[in-house]
């Protein structure tokens, strides 16, 4: 796609992969224009929940309003466009249609346009599985609203200053690996985009990683969930738009007790508050250069034994652990062995599934986008991340590169799971259907930092 070369610290990390698609451009430093956006994605029609697989009902009114809200960003060289939405995903159509859109009308590259998703549970679904040549309602409603979203978010640009901090919230989240129940992502991420003219704030791009699931499988109301209700909060209170990034949530979910509604107010009004707190210390500067790029990497799809070895496998499974409660095992053997008949569930459904189809692929390709904003690095990564990946790329960016590092989840496509080979072994729901091999993880970790450190020059 575009010119690029290979610097001496990319050879450095090593190649495991092959990089195509590669697009970026900047300078080092550059008066900014930045506009926002904001816009209601509340179907005018009725169209089943996601995130459930209990919950087969159609949405039945509407609790507090969705909204996808745009962020675009012009140096004079370079054009980003950032869009975050209350949507439990972004899928690969409606990505593909959007940047087109607003690659023509609004003169943004296409692999410099990321959107994003709360993984918000309680939002509408259904728009990403279709036949070949059926239209969809929902998506077409939707990348029409996008479409507005960045459209006038562009038209809204006016000189601008940036600045990056980040905040910690600490207690509101946990893993849900019963074997790595610390290890989480406390950070609260927070570009903060002001007025160069007033100081009044344009934008507050935020990140923060935890399943927004609180209100449930039964809940039939739409929503924003926590995300929305610190959307909302932070717009009352600092002006402007208030853009929220999911993390890598794979593992990671909130606590939650007591009424639903409730617990969403309190969560995102916690989410709010460090959000505000670090926005209100953060001195932007009036240059920041940007830049972006992205590359598709191919994945290995997991791999499954034939139905009658699948099949073989659970039934020893089941033995085991029926022999091991007959034993009187430890609570945390009898919960491993419990872990392993999920997995060879899944293997046995995988199996059979496999072997009645011709349409199950051997590769996956996945989209990894690089956006540098300053002295903040984005990478985005098209499914659930697990949390350890995040946490080691923010690690490693910050030694080779010196910049702040926020890894967005959920962007530019939805491949499901991407989870640790620690989780393989222990089991659990996420392993039991992830779609990935699990090399997946370290592949698209290698392959993001490879393109940050080329993209950040």
């Amino acid at each position: 796609m575009n010119r690029w070369s290979r610097r001496s610290l990319a050879c450095a990390v090593g190649s495991i992969l092959g990089i195509a698609g590669l697009g970026w451009g900047g300078k080092a430093s550059a008066e900014v224009r930045a506009g926002a956006a904001r816009v209601s994605i509340v179907p005018p029609f009725p169209t089943a929940m996601g995130g459930f697989a209990d919950r087969t009902a159609q949405f039945t009114g509407v609790h507090d309003d969705l909204y996808v809200r745009a962020l675009f960003l012009d140096d004079g060289e370079t054009r980003l466009m950032i869009l975050g939405s209350d949507l439990i995903y972004s899928d690969g159509q409606l990505t593909r249609r959007v940047r087109a859109r607003l690659s023509a009308e609004a003169g943004v590259p296409p692999d410099h346009i990321l959107l994003g998703a709360a993984h918000n549970h309680s939002s509408p679904s259904g728009f990403q599985r279709l036949p070949a040549g059926e239209t969809n309602p929902l998506l077409d409603f939707l990348v029409e609203r996008f479409t507005e979203a960045g459209l006038e978010a562009r038209r809204s640009a006016a000189p601008a200053r940036l600045g990056f901090g980040a905040g910690r919230l600490e207690g509101a989240t946990r893993n849900r690996q019963q074997a790595n129940e610390t290890v989480i992502d406390p950070q609260v991420g927070v570009l903060r985009v002001e007025s160069a003219e007033d100081r009044s704030l344009i934008a507050a791009l935020f990140n923060f990683t935890g399943h927004p699931v609180i209100l449930g499988s039964q809940n039939l109301l739409l929503s924003g969930e926590y995300p929305g209700q610190a959307a909302r909060t932070i717009e009352e209170v600092l002006g402007g738009v208030a853009i929220f990034t999911q993390g890598a949530a794979g593992d990671v979910t909130v606590h939650r007790q007591g009424d639903p509604f409730l617990e969403v107010a309190r969560v995102g009004r916690l989410l709010a508050g460090e959000v505000i707190k670090t926005a209100e210390f953060i001195r932007p500067a009036a240059d920041a250069g940007l830049a972006a790029g992205s590359t598709v990497v191919t994945l290995a799809a997991r791999a499954f034994p034939s139905p009658e070895v699948a099949r073989a496998e659970l039934q020893r499974a089941r033995a085991e652990l029926e022999a091991a409660r007959g034993r009187g095992e430890r609570p945390e053997v009898a919960r491993e062995l419990e872990a392993i008949v999920r997995l060879r569930e899944s293997d046995v459904r995988g199996a059979e599934a496999r072997a009645a189809s011709d349409e199950l692929p051997l590769t996956v390709e996945a989209e990894v986008q690089v956006a540098r904003i300053g002295e903040l690095v984005l990478i985005a990564i098209p499914g659930e991340l697990f949390v350890e990946y995040a946490l080691e790329m923010r690690q490693r960016t910050a030694q080779a590169l010196g910049k702040a590092t926020v890894v967005v989840g959920y962007a530019n496509d939805h491949l499901g799971y991407i989870v640790t080979p620690r989780a393989v072994r222990t089991g659990g729901y996420e392993a039991s259907v992830t779609r990935l091999d699990e090399t997946a993880g370290r592949e698209l970790t290698e392959a993001a930092l490879r393109l940050a450190y080329e993209v950040v020059k």
